[in-house]
């Protein structure tokens, strides 16, 4: 008995001794692991500061996606560079935009059909007293010649010209700056002058939006005559200019079907655009646009760029020299603003009949710039109908009664967010 319960003195003893240990153990290696993991949530602590530095160094870059792809863009002039003094990092510094600025001046090429609408339009951009020109303009555009006549009839409902063709474009080579091309998904009117379209016209409803997949293939248009030059997707040298391939119908407004987005990444679709232009402002209206649809809505919507001379991420151009590799050289024109006008009306049959006075109308002019988003968003260059007519030189929506007509383009939209 004795030895019994000295052996079991001895074992608990032990046990004990062993709890001991196993317990200090525990606490050493509590101590250990809290060590690790107070060091490991140092080092991330570190990480994250050195990557917030770097982040506001840097400008505050902030990831955008838009019909040209998927961009960093700059918020504002990167820190770096300020405390430098040299530009370490690429950034075209924001102008002031005024958006009545009439500082290019629009070349008298940009009269196509020759009517006297189109000498009117000059004569306002020459400086003669502007309420006789406007006169001017409304009163030819109801005197159009026959040749204008041909170019505006027999384009059926939901087709983008069926309320007319804004420069009265031919499917004719002679007709190089002003040549019209027909596609499913969209028309156009074409500058070989320039290298971009005039115009795009494209109708929109819920049947347009799909869940195509972005085909992101920008090419040369092969429909355009051999013997003109195509652009290619090179030509924009992005790393040069800083302009993006500006889409004018949106990719996003073609997604029904995998070959109706593809076919909105001809470069005959394209413009250069400053990434502030592309990315913030004209995405957010093109947003704007299906959100209209989604409401109910289809919308005949025109766009194109006008002037000369934008500013954008690598500075201040009014064209991109395209080389060829035979030695030719051309130039591609950089506006000085993108404007769009569009109607919008519940879905629905005999459109024609159903515009009124009411008619949701909306035309937009936006300055070719870097620094857009610093002084707002697209509701800040909403102007008139009549204002971008007076500027290009076009007629939109010219077979609408002539009465409904004006009003429409004297309207100034009413945004309310």
């Amino acid at each position: 008995m004795a030895n019994t319960k000295k052996t079991n003195t001895k074992t608990s003893a032990k046990t004990t001794k062993t709890t001991k240990t196993n317990q200090t153990q525990k606490k050493t290696s509590g101590r250990k692991n809290q060590k690790k993991h107070g060091k490991w949530e140092k080092v991330l602590l570190v990480i994250v500061l050195a990557l917030l530095a770097v982040w506001y160094l840097t400008g505050r870059p902030a990831l955008t996606i838009s019909d040209s792809g998927v961009f960093i863009t700059l918020r504002e002039e990167p820190l770096i560079n300020r405390l430098t003094g040299k530009e370490i990092l690429p950034y075209a510094k924001p102008e002031e935009i005024v958006f009545e600025d009439k500082s290019y001046e629009p070349s008298s090429e940009a009269s196509f059909s020759n009517t006297k609408e189109d000498a009117a339009a000059a004569e306002v951009n020459a400086g003669k007293d502007e309420n006789a020109a406007n006169a001017e303009v409304k009163t030819a555009k109801k005197d159009k010649t026959e040749y204008s006549s041909q170019a505006d009839l027999n384009y059926p409902e939901d087709d983008p010209l069926h309320f007319g063709n804004p420069s009265d474009a031919l499917n004719d080579l002679s007709k190089n700056k002003n040549y019209l091309m027909i596609k499913p998904q969209y028309s156009l009117s074409y500058n070989t002058e320039t290298l971009c379209p005039n115009w795009v016209a494209w109708h929109l409803d819920a049947d347009d939006i799909g869940d195509a997949d972005r085909s992101d293939d920008f090419r040369p248009d092969p429909d355009l005559p051999a013997e003109w030059y195509a652009v290619k997707k090179a030509d924009y040298q992005y790393n040069a200019y800083g302009y993006d391939r500006g889409h004018v119908c949106p990719s996003a407004d073609r997604t029904a079907t995998k070959e109706d987005n593809s076919m909105t990444f001809l470069m005959t679709n394209m413009v250069p655009q400053s990434p502030d232009n592309n990315r913030v402002i004209w995405m957010h209206f093109e947003n704007y646009e299906r959100e209209l649809v989604k409401e109910g809505n289809e919308l005949y919507i025109i766009a194109g760029p006008l002037g000369s001379g934008g500013r954008g991420a690598k500075g201040s151009f009014t064209e991109i020299p395209v080389k060829t590799k035979s030695g030719e050289v051309y130039s591609m024109n950089v506006p000085a603003f993108t404007w769009k006008v569009l109607i919008a009306i519940p879905q629905g049959q005999a459109d024609m009949d159903r515009i009124t006075k009411d008619t949701k109308v909306i035309a937009i002019n936006v300055p070719n710039q870097m620094g857009m988003g610093k002084t707002g968003d697209w509701e800040q260059y909403i102007t008139t109908i009549d204002y971008i007519e007076q500027e290009t030189g076009y007629d939109f929506f010219e077979l609408l009664p002539d009465e409904i007509e004006d009003i429409l383009e004297a309207k100034t939209y009413s945004y309310s967010k």
